[in-house]
């Protein structure tokens, strides 16, 4: 769901950039290279991986995909995306 999201998001004229934060359950699609390729190669689109979610469920940095962003907490990469004009999306 976030994949295809992501890609219709950013396919809008007025989105410059799309970010995609993983977190709690959906953690595991980071380390699935196949799974979330066709964002990762989207140059309108930042995959961010939250890293209290990686480290609850013993997930290191050396497992993300190429081209995942490593941030220590999810809940500070969100509401400073929001104060910067974000709008707040959970799928």
């Amino acid at each position: 769901m976030s994949i295809t999201a992501a890609t219709h998001l950013s396919e809008m004229p007025e989105a410059e950039l799309v970010e995609v934060v993983y977190l709690n359950g959906g953690i595991a699609a980071v380390t699935e290279r196949n799974r979330i390729a066709p964002i990762l190669k989207n140059e309108k689109v930042k995959v961010v991986a939250c890293g209290t979610s990686m480290e609850a469920r013993n997930i290191t940095k050396e497992e993300l995909a190429p081209g995942v962003v490593y941030v220590p907490a999810s809940l500070k990469e969100i509401i400073k995306r929001i104060q910067e004009g974000y709008i707040y999306l959970v799928l």
